[in-house]
């Protein structure tokens, strides 16, 4: 798996075969709150722009790489888990070539990393 950045540019949370360890978090808020905190945490994520809500508790963005300024594309989508529960899950995709050199990977674990210490109760699947 050392070499997995070199073939994947489009990474899923519990749906990437290259990336099993990432998995969705597990809120113990409503939808709607761990939504508003997704939202607010996306706006603090360097190189992130252009955050759109696109569908029901759901968030696009743009990310421009440190490196080459390529522009990838960010979804964070929530919903109602149990009866006041959320899940939050992810997907970053590179919109040019067929490696990331794990890019997509990385904006996950940051995302979330950070969603977590802005959410108390989060636990990961």
């Amino acid at each position: 798996m050392a070499c997995r950045g070199l073939t994947v540019n489009d990474v899923s949370t519990g749906a990437s075969e290259a990336y099993p360890e990432l998995k969705s978090i597990y809120a113990s808020e409503p939808p709607s709150v761990a939504f508003a905190r997704a939202e607010s945490v996306a706006d603090t994520m360097e190189g992130w722009d252009n955050c759109q809500v696109t569908d029901t508790w759901t968030l696009h963005c743009e990310a421009t790489t440190g490196t080459f300024d390529f522009v990838d594309d960010v979804w964070i989508t929530v919903e109602k888990r149990g009866p006041k529960g959320s899940k939050v899950s992810m997907r970053s995709a590179s919109r040019v070539g067929k490696g990331d050199l794990g890019a997509n990977a990385r904006r996950i674990r940051t995302f979330q990393q950070a969603f977590e210490a802005f959410t108390p109760g989060a636990l990961p699947d």
